[in-house]
């Protein structure tokens, strides 16, 4: 087994495959997410450049972009080599897998959500472990749970 600082898995990410990569963009936007790469025709690199100038890039057959959310890389595309053109464009049937944002402030996830006028799923809730947390999905359907951290 080969490990790196004896650990075996080093950093976490997560690639979604979008249907609508300027919708999808658009969506997770309005959160903050710090972007890091992005790749695409030039149309798209200039879309991602209007917000960050500096951002790494190359050019490839399809759009997609990089955020690093403390560590952990969360990407979108509307295409990937490894995977058929026709996944990306497949409805998410269930809610098996859901991402997990941790937040300073759950009223400020669902007071971006009223502003941009996107669905709540689960309201607000304060959980025993400790958490307050809302549940939106993401223009594909994909879900995303935000969660504040609460004093007991």
């Amino acid at each position: 087994m080969i490990t790196l600082n004896n650990k075996i898995v080093n950093k976490f990410g997560i690639h979604l495959k979008v249907r609508d990569i300027y919708k999808s963009y658009s969506f997770y936007s309005v959160f903050n997410l710090p972007s890091v790469f992005c790749y695409g025709d030039l149309d798209w690199i200039k879309t991602i450049q209007k917000t960050n100038p500096s951002i790494g890039n190359a050019l490839e057959k399809y759009n997609g972009v990089t955020f690093d959310i403390q560590g952990a890389l969360f990407e979108i595309a509307d295409g990937h080599v490894a995977v058929k053109p026709e996944v990306f464009k497949e409805n998410i049937p269930n809610s098996k897998v859901s991402a997990m944002l941790d937040v300073e402030s759950v009223d400020n996830i669902v007071k971006i959500c009223h502003e941009n006028n996107f669905d709540i799923v689960v309201e607000p809730r304060v959980f025993p472990w400790g958490t307050k947390e809302v549940v939106i999905k993401d223009p594909d359907g994909f879900i995303l749970v935000f969660r504040e951290f609460v004093k007991k």
